[in-house]
């Protein structure tokens, strides 16, 4: 297993962040990694996630069931890339105080036989990609 971790601290209360997270479907509102997002944010249910592609276009589609839901603190998915012994994204939302606001871990764990295959690749463009979406969470929670 390979992980890809990042953190921002957002100065707003934890639920705040909560909630605005949970809204799967207006992501595409302020997240400039997805272009469409829905789903219901409870325990066993789907998400689907159109990524943003180049220029703007559709990117990857992908499905991922929610495994962990922990409200307000945490959230994970699990999204089966071609068969699950090829590739399995792990993803991670971890909410925690932070003085008068709060840290937000987002994750992205990678397992299966393609992942060595495609490290370096994931490697390059997945932080950023992670970065991406803390900055402009922060942004869309601090306006508010």
């Amino acid at each position: 297993m390979r992980e890809i971790r990042t953190e921002i601290e957002i100065n707003a209360p934890q639920t705040e962040v909560w909630d605005i997270l949970m809204a799967f479907d207006q992501w595409s509102d302020w997240n400039p990694t997805v272009n469409q997002a829905s789903g219901t944010a409870s325990l066993g249910s789907k998400v689907r996630i159109t990524m943003a592609g180049p220029e703007g276009k559709n990117g990857q589609k992908y499905s991922a069931d929610i495994t962990t839901f922990e409200a307000p603190r945490s959230f994970r998915w699990r999204a089966v890339m071609l068969a699950g012994f090829l590739m399995t994204n792990d993803r991670s939302f971890e909410l925690e105080p932070a003085g008068e606001g709060t840290k937000l871990v987002n994750t992205e764990h990678f397992s299966g036989l393609l992942v060595s295959l495609l490290w370096s690749k994931l490697e390059n463009f997945v932080p950023d990609s992670l970065k991406a979406m803390n900055e402009a969470l922060k942004a869309k929670v601090e306006q508010v």
